[in-house]
């Protein structure tokens, strides 16, 4: 009963195949990494791959220079943005109006601080100075750390200001009167930022080492953590404690080498300073974008930034990672969640307690360098444009998402678009497509399609190779409203593509191949998902080849057997099936050997033919994955072999017997083909080779001659043998007596 159930289940599976036959390709279940190649404009997108309206967001003010280096926010409200490469310091009032507040010396100012009062503190670098502000225009140097660069300041709450630096790097203590003294010296040449915890202790992230360092108010150091990367570039704190650091390198996977140059005091410039002295849109890389899943990644596996969380108890755990965005800055809000600023395409990321990455939103700068909180909004500081702009908590009234090109591969017929969209009363989705020969978007590409008045709908589009979709997202009514598109699915049918035999083999005469068999799987199963990766059944025609796992054929001895090999493509991937034809030197017409095969190899019996010279000719056929009349072949003939059964005649022409040697001419002739080799033995020892008279075994006749060597007196049996190509051999012997 089993076995008949088995049989019957083996049966539909077959027929839901065969049911399949011009079953259309299909784009669907887009994953998160997928659609992050497309682009976002004022549109998120979360861990489960779903877009919706990001949070509105507009521009609080342009300080008119290219870069934001940093930024703090008073009691007040009033925002400190630190600049460059001038060197100056603008102050932004609640209401958005600014103006220059502090000009330094120095090219760049990379970190300021604000103590209990409310003054701020400026860090400058390169020659670094630490300026004490208390108003527009009104500064006094607080302090000089004799160092290059300063990169991090910091308050506690007994108003110590601690100054990180870089090119010597160290941790200086300075006291609200100015005194100076060196809380830690790291084996590290820069501190690269610097956090307050709440037990009193300094969390420092340095470069090039890459190290999270705790230090003590009495300077004991302990490492936490060190990366395989560069550089940690900005930390954060939950309020459980859990510690997030985001670190980076120059290079993917790259440290320098202890001894290095990069590696002396004084002479390693982290990642910070590189993109300082040259333009940061030339670094914005353009790739596609890779995010890891948490626990998915490895260390020193080529992340160019990469958010490492350390629990209370010291695990760490790596909770994001890419190969091509930079990490510049962690904010925690409130919800426990953690914020990312990163560049390029000016990135914001959230990711939340369960350790899900949401892409919040992209900005209209390549970098998102600088965050601060303000009650239900963000501020965001960015560059190549130094402009700071206030993320709210409310949707966008609009947005855009445009795909990456999808290319079909050739030119296809477009089928039916469809999508799920959750929204709400008034909120509103709009679909469009466009079609094109080329692989990026241009004039020759057609116009976007009107929006889709409903799912499914026809594609409007031309056939083509490449095709793009948008989905244009509009805000309900309600301020917090907005929907969700939760998948898409656009169907096409790739215009058939002649297969191709790209190689035909002939295998020595003698050999025979057998199919390999395989292991049973011991189940069969019915309804699975077996889908590829975008979604398309393995049941069609069309993918079923694409995960098959071909063992190669087995090669066994067999007399008289000529086997063959071919290789086979096919630009749509559709199943194969081959018909094999044979014809005979002198012949017209071609006579079928095999049929409907779907291995890439046959035999043919060579002691079924008459000796001669033949060929074969290998059809390739695509009729198991279209349409009645509608499959295309490819052929390729192999160049001619020989069956040759007959075993070749070997004749003694003539000897002599020259005092203890013997002097022979033999001749030999195959019965098809040529005379691959002749040898000859004495007494039945081993055999020598003879080459043919005129130097080269080349004919189906050939002329031999040879001498034996010196014989003992008594009689002598000289054995002679001719070998064609196919293996068959003749013989002939001659016996002598030496006197």
């Amino acid at each position: 009963m089993q076995y008949r159930r088995a049989i019957l289940l083996i049966a539909l599976l077959a027929l839901s195949c065969s049911l399949l036959a011009v079953t259309p390709q299909f784009w669907e279940n887009f994953t998160q990494e997928e659609l992050l190649r497309g682009t976002l404009t004022r549109v998120s997108l979360n861990a489960e791959g779903k877009l919706f309206l990001a949070p509105a967001y507009d521009m609080v003010y342009d300080t008119g220079q290219p870069y934001i280096f940093s930024m703090v926010r008073d009691k007040a409200g009033n925002l400190f943005l630190g600049t460059g490469h001038e060197g100056k310091v603008f102050k932004v009032d609640p209401q958005g109006k600014g103006s220059l507040y502090f000009q330094s010396k120095e090219l760049d100012v990379f970190t300021m601080a604000l103590d209990a009062s409310g003054i701020l503190y400026v860090g400058t670098s390169p020659d670094g100075k630490v300026y004490k502000v208390s108003g527009s225009g009104q500064s006094t140097e607080f302090c000089d750390p004799e160092d290059k660069y300063i990169w991090s300041l910091v308050f506690d709450g007994a108003g110590n200001l601690f100054v990180g630096t870089g090119g010597k790097g160290s941790i200086f203590k300075v006291s609200p009167k100015g005194e100076k003294s060196t809380l830690y010296d790291p084996d590290d040449s820069n501190i690269m930022c610097l956090a307050l915890q709440g037990n009193g202790n300094l969390l420092a992230g340095t470069s090039p080492g890459g190290l999270l360092i705790d230090v003590s108010p009495q300077g004991k150091a302990f490492a936490l953590l060190d990366t395989p990367l560069e550089e940690i570039r900005a930390i954060a704190i939950d309020r459980f404690g859990t510690i997030f650091a985001a670190a980076a390198s120059a290079k993917p996977g790259a440290r320098p080498a202890a001894g290095t140059a990069a590696q002396s005091a004084g002479a390693a410039l982290p990642l910070a300073a590189i993109q300082v002295l040259s333009n940061l849109a030339e670094k914005a890389q353009e790739a596609k974008t890779s995010v890891t899943a948490p626990g998915g990644e490895r260390a020193g596996d080529g992340s160019k930034s990469s958010i490492i969380a350390v629990a209370r108890d010291g695990s760490a755990e790596t909770v994001y990672s890419s190969d091509d965005r930079m990490i510049y800055d962690l904010l925690v809000q409130n919800d426990g969640s953690l914020l990312a600023a990163t560049g390029g395409k000016g990135r914001l990321i959230s990711i939340n307690t369960a350790k899900q990455v949401t892409v919040v939103t992209d900005s209209p700068e390549e970098q998102m360098t600088r965050m601060a909180a303000t009650g239900d909004s963000v501020l965001v500081a960015g560059s190549n444009q130094g402009k700071v702009y206030r993320l709210l908590s409310q949707p966008a009234q609009s947005g855009t998402y445009e795909s990456r090109v999808m290319d079909a591969k050739v030119i296809s017929s477009w089928g039916k678009v469809s999508w799920r969209y959750a929204g709400p009363s008034g909120g509103n989705l709009k679909i469009s497509t466009r079609t094109g020969n080329t692989e990026k978007p241009d004039n020759s590409w057609s116009d976007w399609s009107s929006p889709y008045a409903a799912t499914p709908q026809q594609i409007a589009n031309p056939k083509a190779r490449y095709l793009q979709w948008r989905a244009v997202f509009e805000r309900g009514a309600g301020a917090g409203e907005a929907g969700m598109l939760e998948r898409i699915q656009i169907a096409y049918l790739q215009e058939n593509i002649r297969p191709q035999v790209v190689s035909l083999t002939v295998l020595p005469s003698g050999i025979s191949l057998q199919k390999t068999p395989m292991l049973a799987s011991g189940t069969v199963s019915v309804g699975s998902s077996g889908t590829t990766g975008d979604g398309q059944s393995l049941n069609a025609p069309r993918q079923r080849g694409k995960e098959a796992v071909t063992l190669p054929p087995r090669q066994t001895l067999q007399s008289g057997a000529q086997a063959f090999t071919w290789k086979a493509t096919d630009d749509n991937e559709d199943s194969l099936e081959y018909s094999v034809y044979f014809k005979g030197e002198g012949e017209t017409e071609w006579k079928l050997l095999e049929k409907g095969l779907t291995d890439t190899f046959c035999n043919l019996d060579g002691t079924a033919l008459p000796d001669g010279v033949y060929t074969l000719k290998v059809v390739a056929s695509d009729a198991p994955a279209n349409a009645f009349g509608k499959a295309l072949i490819g052929e390729l003939i192999s160049k001619p072999f020989v069956i040759s059964n007959a075993t070749p005649a070997v004749t003694i022409t003539k000897h002599t017997i020259n005092g203890r040697r013997v002097e022979i001419l033999f001749h030999a002739r195959a019965g098809a083909g040529r005379i691959a080799s002749a040898e000859f033995s004495v007494d039945g020892g081993d055999w020598s080779l003879v080459f043919p008279t005129d130097g080269i075994a080349d004919s189906p006749e050939e002329d031999f001659q040879l001498t034996t060597p010196e014989l003992t007196p008594g009689e002598h049996l000289i054995g002679l043998r001719a070998s064609d190509l196919n293996g068959n051999t003749g013989t002939a012997k001659l016996v002598v007596k030496i006197q």
